[in-house]
């Protein structure tokens, strides 16, 4: 009798605990239903075609912006200087996003010294140079020992940035920097908008971050799985695509 209650007691205690997983588990994936509705209400869909794609760097513009445009908007640059030279702006062009990447690529040892190759010996630091065309745009006071670490999350998703907001009395500029000269990604990103819209468009650039994602997540996000799991470059250290 004492060993049947023994028994009986031990399914009971399996079948609570399987419910208990079962209701955790359900309500994760209502969560993350309801965020994802709410990136699909306030971002665009990431570009599926272009050097954003090839390159593995998945970025979701605020909603209301297009592109990437044709030309990069924002400055004049000399051919090589940057990888990825992406620009969002909006039809009355009171709001965008610049986009500026380089990423190492592994190189064959057979391959010849090229232009290209050139350019990039003759590349300064990436922080260095965006903040010289951000000065020479604005006349802003700006320096990289300025900018300050800030980690945006959601989820298992942790992607920390080096950023810096210029407030321009009517526009605000924020800029924010992923990866470092280590890194196989560097990657700025130049938020413009007026200052009146500060408290609209504010929390669609914390969920456009927190949805960036690079290398192997990034090719997860562009495939359509994944997009909010891991960080910013999720994998076995492997780096970008050739």
């Amino acid at each position: 009798m004492k060993r049947a209650l023994a028994m009986l007691l031990s399914a009971g205690l399996i079948l609570g605990m399987g419910c208990g997983n079962y209701d955790y588990r359900l309500g994760k994936t209502l969560e993350e239903m309801r965020y994802r509705k709410k990136l699909d209400d306030n971002l665009i869909p990431a570009p599926t075609k272009g050097r954003l794609e090839q390159l593995a760097i998945y970025v979701r513009p605020p909603l209301n912006l297009e592109g990437p445009t044709q030309t990069f908007a924002m400055a004049t640059l000399e051919p090589g200087r940057f990888d990825v030279e992406n620009s969002f702006i909006d039809q009355n062009k009171q709001e965008s996003l610049h986009l500026l990447a380089r990423v190492k690529q592994p190189k064959s040892p057979n391959a010849k010294k090229s232009a290209s190759t050139a350019a990039e010996a003759a590349r300064g630091d990436f922080k260095t140079e965006v903040v010289e065309i951000v000065k020479n745009i604005y006349g802003a006071d700006l320096e990289v020992n300025q900018f300050k670490d800030e980690t945006k999350r959601h989820g298992n998703r942790s992607n920390t940035f080096k950023t810096k907001t210029l407030d321009l009395a009517a526009k605000k500029v924020q800029i924010y920097f992923y990866g470092d000269k280590n890194s196989p990604y560097e990657v700025a990103l130049v938020f413009e908008y007026p200052t009146a819209e500060h408290a609209a468009i504010n929390p669609r650039i914390s969920l456009c971050l927190e949805s960036f994602a690079l290398g192997e997540a990034g090719k997860k996000a562009f495939a359509g799985g994944g997009e909010l799991e891991g960080g910013g470059e999720e994998g076995d250290g492997a780096g970008p695509p050739i």
